[in-house]
């Protein structure tokens, strides 16, 4: 059977327990002739030895023939009774189909005495083994032997081919299937019930179609079809086909040497699962790396990753843009100090500066630790440098343009300079107005009580009222200078923080405003004041405004009432989540429209004329000053004719840097 042996020599079946030279020397030497008929009946194979024992020609034992026609071929050679012929051929086919085989002896027209046997296998399909007699004397026992071998051969062949893990199948070279296996079944689902020896390959192709068998994606039935008949017919490279339960079957084919096809079916399922997962984990990197170099090219920052050896692994665009680098140079695999140098070489840096970049740079690079350097170059940019190790060794730095930054810096560092100018020249006109402009003031005031006092009596009504505007005016300037004064020394004559009683601090101030309670017949209500951190000083001064404020705007014919109260919340104050003390200085007096609130806390800032109430306007001023100093927050809530309410928030406890 040579299209066997053509397929074990190429066919790639290692699940074969016997080798191909052995296979053809037991089916083409063999002194037993061979033949198999499908279920029909039908010759599918015979081997030249069958033929010439039989007499029969290529044409007469061709494939497609009946097992009657040859039958009738021998008895007319041998015999003239027509009748008697069609009798023999009826009962030797019934006689198969009855018991599944028999024997017979019979002479050809070669004039050779043949020993025939004939067995149907359990799909119906019908093998035929023809020997001779007697063989150079020997007798029928060896003749027995001689088939029982040739059985046994045939079996181990029919369980060679089950026990591939691969589909097979073999046809003639007119296309027709020959043999095949059960794994070849079991990978055509679709046309199961019709693979059967002397089965054309097209036909079974077209009915697997007809059955939507196979998934064709975009191509059409017909296109498919032509295809796969081609791809057959002329088999090259292995091809993939996915079948309609979902699995995918690799096919290799192979042309025999006397035509005929040899074809091995691998089922590919896990394969392609395995692939298609590879796929969308590669497409999912894909995806990620296309996230990360848009990423990349859209940092403001310049950013580079050099291997351990400081080669360039990764730069993004704005690294190249920031100084003018040609991608066709700064590419992967180049080395820092490489790049130095072309930097260098395109008038990055003066020559001073050269220097320094060509030793700073690389030094850094070598280092462990975290280090940030600043590159100042030719045009007068800024970079700031940030070396960042990692733990497998490398680095990654990252490039910044901190030029606006360095001018602001030094921005800054000149306003410093003059708010520390202003500074002191504000503590040389809090000095000035704690001394010089004191001085006059108090001769005003003396020279002013003497007039009135020695000759007020002499001075005309007109002149008595001049005195009297001039000593107006003169207490003005002082509670006008010691207000400033106040306000000046928040800073100037701060003490350090230290924990305070409020309760304490506030009976000191209703002491210090005793007489002003008394004369409007007001009352201050407090109790279970807390203790914090702060200004001793400052914080009484701060209790005085508020409380004397109260009682200052007060509404006609109403007893005044102020009430002081505090809790402890958290919250965030000065940037930083810690417990803080909120403090209500409430009042029922003539109250604010709330639109004026930021208004009030603005220095030499009224609601009001000075005929109306007195004041210098600086007192709220010298109270969000003191809180601000305190790291603390305040605010009002004024209801017109009702009252206001004075929020003040402090930290409990402060922190020591605060004291500096």
């Amino acid at each position: 059977m040579t299209e066997f042996t053509d397929m074990l020599s190429g066919g790639g079946s290692e699940a074969l327990s016997f080798t191909p030279s052995a296979l053809k020397g037991l089916l083409e030497g063999t002194d037993s002739g061979l033949a198999l008929f499908d279920a029909n009946r039908r010759l599918v194979y015979c081997n030249a030895r069958y033929r010439e024992l039989c007499g029969y020609s290529l044409s007469e034992a061709r494939p497609g023939i009946a097992l009657e026609d040859l039958a009738r071929i021998s008895i007319a050679r041998t015999s003239n009774d027509a009748d008697g012929t069609e009798v023999t051929i009826r009962r030797g086919l019934e006689r198969l189909s009855a018991v599944g085989g028999y024997s017979f002896r019979y002479t050809a027209s070669t004039g050779m005495e043949l020993y025939v046997h004939r067995r149907m296998l359990e799909d119906g399909q019908v093998v035929e083994t023809v020997r001779v007699a007697s063989v150079q004397g020997k007798d029928t026992a060896e003749s027995d032997r001689l088939e029982m071998m040739a059985n046994a051969a045939r079996t181990r062949m029919s369980h060679a081919l089950e026990s591939m893990a691969d589909g097979f199948a073999l046809f003639d070279a007119d296309d027709r299937l020959i043999a095949y296996n059960r794994r070849y079944v079991e990978l055509n689902p679709q046309i199961a019930d019709i693979i059967a020896p002397g089965r054309k390959f097209a036909d079974m192709l077209e009915i697997g179609v007809e059955r939507q068998g196979f998934k064709c994606g975009d191509t059409s039935p017909e296109e498919f079809l032509h295809w796969r008949i081609e791809e057959h017919r002329n088999p090259g490279e292995p091809h993939d086909l996915q079948i309609s339960d979902g699995r995918w079957v690799r096919t290799h084919e192979r042309r025999t040497k006397d035509g005929g096809i040899v074809g091995i079916r691998t089922d590919i399922t896990e394969l392609k699962e395995r692939e298609l997962e590879i796929l969308k984990v590669s497409d999912e990197l894909r995806s990620r790396n296309i996230h990360f170099e848009a990423a990349l090219d859209n940092m403001v920052q310049g950013l580079c990753m050099f291997a351990p050896d400081q080669t360039l692994v990764v730069c993004n665009k704005r690294y190249l843009e920031m100084y003018g680098f040609s991608p066709d140079v700064v590419k992967t695999g180049i080395r820092l100090d490489e790049i130095m140098e072309y930097s260098i070489s395109i008038g990055n840096y003066t020559a001073a500066d050269a220097e320094r970049a060509r030793a700073a740079r690389p030094d850094h690079a070598r280092q462990k630790t975290q280090a940030t350097l600043k590159q100042h170059l030719a045009d007068g940019r800024v970079i700031a440098v940030m070396h960042q190790p990692m733990a497998t060794g490398g680095s990654i730095a990252t490039y910044q343009d901190i030029t606006d930054l360095e001018r602001s810096q030094e921005r800054l560092e000149r306003y410093t300079k003059q708010l520390e100018v202003s500074n002191r020249e504000l503590q040389d006109f809090a000095y000035v107005a704690s001394h010089d402009l004191q001085e006059p003031l108090r001769k005003i005031e003396t020279f002013g009580d003497r007039l009135k006092t020695k000759y007020g009596d002499d001075l005309p009504e007109g002149g008595q009222k001049y005195v009297e505007r001039m000593q107006s005016a003169t207490s003005r300037m002082r509670l006008l200078i010691n207000d400033l004064l106040s306000y000046s020394r928040v800073t100037t004559n701060a003490k350090p923080f230290a924990q305070i009683d409020l309760n304490e601090c506030l009976e000191g101030v209703v002491g210090d405003l005793q007489i002003r309670i008394e004369e409007t017949d007001a009352e201050v209500r407090f109790e279970n004041l807390p203790t914090i951190d702060a200004d001793r000083t400052q914080m009484r001064q701060l209790l005085q405004n508020l409380v004397s404020n109260a009682l200052k705007f007060q509404r006609p014919d109403v007893r005044p009432i102020v009430t002081v109260t505090a809790e402890i919340v958290s919250s965030v104050v000065s940037d930083s989540l810690s417990e803080a003390c909120v403090l209500r200085i409430a009042d029922n007096g003539i109250g604010f429209d709330n639109k004026y609130k930021d208004q009030i806390f603005t220095i030499f800032q009224r609601l009001h004329g000075r005929n109306e109430y007195e004041g210098t306007g600086i007192g709220l001023a010298t109270v969000r000053k003191i809180v601000e100093r305190h790291s603390g927050l305040i605010d009002a809530d004024g209801i017109e004719g009702e009252g206001a309410t004075f929020i003040v928030t402090l930290p409990v406890t402060q922190k020591p840097q605060d004291e500096d």
